[in-house]
């Protein structure tokens, strides 16, 4: 993942996300699917071969149901689901 701009922090550039995705789906009814989701992002660099993180700089994107998702959550969120519902096919589950 690599931010809208490069993050600079004490000097040093860091020009990647690493991220953690947590997705918690529910039904509200039977045509209607809502979702709840944390977005942590952490600011990543590399120096040399080192992998440098700056935990104390990360961006979290949260919200417990899509009705309070701007419209890219929710594109996010769909685009995700999809996915998912792809690996689902092809494992068989």
């Amino acid at each position: 993942m690599k931010p809208t701009n490069p993050i600079v922090i004490d000097g040093k550039t860091y020009d990647l996300y690493t991220m953690t995705l947590a997705t918690a789906s529910r039904y509200n009814s039977q045509d209607q699917q809502d979702a709840s989701v944390v977005l942590t992002l952490t600011p990543t660099r590399f120096e040399g071969d080192q992998v440098e993180q700056s935990q104390e700089n990360n961006r979290t994107v949260l919200f417990g149901s899509l009705a309070s998702a701007s419209q890219p959550a929710i594109v996010a969120v769909d685009e995700v689901s999809a996915a998912i519902q792809k690996f689902i096919y092809a494992e068989g589950l």
